[in-house]
């Protein structure tokens, strides 16, 4: 469906917080404004958190609120910092009625974060049409919540679906962004300069970084490079910003060339296409970056996150054969060394893996979103 005439339509995103919330609105976003270039986006996110900045960035208006997150472990001074929060939402929920009144979006695009669920209260107060994206395999409070009232809910997993209304849930898949999809990897080898016979493995923490890679890949590295001395690898390990003082290597082992440490990666695209194995958190953005990718993935899923969501996650894919799974809690040099080992020396499992990835999602998931949201945009346009 395309767009005709020069009326002015609104769409309203609330999403942020981390990448797993930015990114997917983010890939919806392209379709849509590619399809209708007098569309008209406002995104609504928090003052403080990276969407303050990648989203300006990107030429979309943006709209911030103070929001700071619920703690979860119960502890008097997390008691007062929860109070603390529950006042900034009530407020975040009556600037954003004030910013659906004063815009008027023909629907209110939530992607969660913390901006989300003032933006899907406010919608619902104002008669707005709310559609959510849960990449989820287990959805958090405030989805499963606001989804009772939204028009659509778009699910990347069977076991999200059953948590929301039948009628409104459209199983999708999560949508990974277009540069993602369409790298080219002989390109993307040639700009890192890896030659063909170089395994490269990718470990991600997230856009915030994992300490817990920090703290267990050098060695795992280490030992398994001792063990396999002809194994020739390049590993990218991204620590997070200021991070990297506290990842220790010894470099008589693991050599700049071999074994390469960043704070943050900007280009994730290029690195994700050049890459043979991915270590990463369970995030649902990531998982659909290397599900299109079709990558075989080491995932060590957040113990913290929301609801144990990303521990559900990585069990569904481990399910599948798309990944292995190691939780925090077992996590160890030793156990990190024999998965990366076991998939570097076996192309067939890494195959194998990577099939599996690649069947966990759909590359034409915001395309399929998209589709949706025109209906709901666009009632009265003929396709």
């Amino acid at each position: 469906m395309t767009s005709s005439g020069n009326s002015t339509v609104k769409i309203l995103v609330a999403a942020g917080g981390t990448g797993g919330h930015i990114f997917p609105a983010i890939a919806v976003l392209e379709v849509l404004s590619e399809r209708h270039p007098e569309l008209e986006i406002k995104w609504l996110g928090s003052s403080h958190r990276m969407e303050s900045k990648l989203i300006p960035d990107r030429g979309i208006d943006f709209i911030g609120l103070r929001q700071t997150e619920i703690r979860r472990k119960l502890t008097l001074g997390n008691i007062f910092y929860n109070v603390r929060t529950l006042w900034f939402l009530a407020r975040s929920i009556f600037q954003s009625v004030g910013i659906i009144r004063k815009h008027k979006p023909s629907i209110v695009l939530s992607t969660g974060g913390f901006a989300a669920g003032a933006a899907g209260i406010a919608a619902g107060l104002t008669g707005t049409p709310l559609a959510i994206v849960e990449p989820n395999a287990y959805p958090g409070l405030t989805n499963r919540w606001l989804g009772k009232h939204a028009s659509a809910v778009f699910t990347a997993y069977p076991e999200a679906s059953k948590h929301f209304p039948e009628s409104v849930v459209h199983a999708t898949g999560a949508p990974a962004r277009r540069e993602v999809i369409s790298a080219s990897r002989d390109d993307a080898r040639m700009s890192l300069g890896i030659n063909d016979d170089i395994l490269m493995v990718l470990a991600m923490g997230g856009s915030q970084g994992a300490s817990i890679n920090n703290n267990n890949l050098p060695d795992a590295i280490s030992s398994l490079i001792e063990k396999n001395i002809d194994l020739k690898i390049f590993v990218v390990h991204q620590c997070g910003m200021g991070k990297s003082g506290a990842v220790k290597i010894n470099r008589n082992t693991l050599p700049e060339k071999m074994y390469k440490v960043v704070e943050f990666i900007e280009d994730t695209p290029t690195y994700l296409a050049a890459s043979d194995l991915i270590i990463s958190r369970a995030g649902a953005s990531t998982l659909s970056e290397i599900c299109c990718r079709g990558l075989p993935s080491i995932l060590i899923p957040l113990s913290t996150s929301a609801e144990n969501h990303q521990v559900v996650n990585a069990r569904a894919w481990e399910s599948k054969g798309a990944a292995f799974c190691i939780e925090e809690k077992e996590l160890s040099p030793e156990i990190l060394a024999e998965k990366i080992g076991l998939l570097l020396t076996d192309p067939n499992l890494r195959k194998k893996m990577g099939t599996a990835a690649s069947e966990s999602g759909d590359p034409s998931a915001a395309e399929r979103i998209a589709d949706h949201l025109e209906g709901i945009i666009y009632p009265n346009r003929a396709p």
